[in-house]
């Protein structure tokens, strides 16, 4: 971590803090107190609920083995959400404080993780507690903002210059798909503009999970817009989609190999800069 910019959080932090008086850190603007205790669309208050931690290597190979911190709290409601149980009720979690997280980054750094992961739920919406954790464990590995990236660019001023990379997750392309499966109509024009910012200062790497029979009104879209950043931003593709059951509003099959394949082939076609 830049030393100038890890100096800068106790001021950052505040700036935040001032915020959660009429929480304001995402679109949902939903101006509840949380210092006070009252939750908002995220569910949570002005405290981290961390639900798990791991050393993982199922990430991009430049991020491995990552060191992955899950924070509970999130302002999108995907049906596929593969963590959907820790999001719905945060503050029920019976989580590790913020010595104890800590105490597991710098362990975990030993054991030979070359990357913080910091993901959920959404970190945008526990960005004040985030900022805490990094002035108090001062971690020596790269940081890695794990997010939706559905959010206020108040966010964007805290983590910047903090944070070595941006994994942004790149969910929708179409103003309908982002309503129904997320209740996010606003999703696409949001989560372009604040790609664009992280791009403009932090490495950033764009993950765009596929989603079955959604190549017209998701993918095509989606990665058009990001090739409008040009070689500034990397892309990584995924075909692990799996359905929820019941699935509702989300795909109920998984992606099939013609699917795979014209995604890579419109991929290679907007000349993007892919990552595995």
């Amino acid at each position: 971590m830049n030393p100038k910019f890890y100096l800068q959080i106790p001021e950052r932090l505040e700036v935040l803090k001032q915020n959660l008086q009429s929480c304001r850190l995402c679109p949902r603007n939903c101006g509840v107190n949380r210092l006070a205790g009252q939750t908002g669309y995220c569910g949570v208050d002005d405290q981290l609920y961390c639900f798990r931690e791991m050393l993982y290597c199922g990430e991009e190979k430049e991020l491995c083995p990552s060191h992955q911190v899950y924070f509970a709290g999130c302002n999108m409601r995907c049906e596929y959400c593969s963590v959907a149980e820790w999001n719905q009720n945060p503050l029920e979690i019976n989580g590790m404080n913020m010595a104890q997280i800590a105490d597991k980054i710098h362990r975990r750094a030993e054991l030979g993780a070359v990357t913080l992961n910091l993901l959920g739920g959404e970190p945008a919406v526990n960005a004040a507690g985030i900022l805490e954790l990094l002035w108090k464990a001062r971690p020596a590995n790269r940081l890695v903002w794990n997010s939706n990236m559905y959010y206020n660019p108040i966010v964007d001023q805290a983590i910047r210059g903090l944070v070595d990379v941006v994994l942004a997750d790149l969910k929708f392309g179409c103003r309908e798909c982002a309503a129904r499966i997320a209740d996010a109509a606003d999703y696409c024009e949001v989560v372009t503009d604040t790609i664009a910012q992280a791009a403009a200062w932090s490495d950033v790497i764009v993950r765009h999970r596929v989603l079955p029979d959604h190549f017209e009104c998701c993918t095509r879209p989606g990665l058009e817009q990001i090739a409008k950043l040009g070689q500034r931003v990397k892309v990584s593709l995924w075909f692990d989609y799996i359905p929820p059951i019941p699935a509702k509003e989300t795909p109920a099959g998984y992606v099939g190999a013609e699917q795979h394949q014209k995604t890579i082939q419109w991929a290679q076609r907007l000349q993007l800069r892919i990552i595995q």
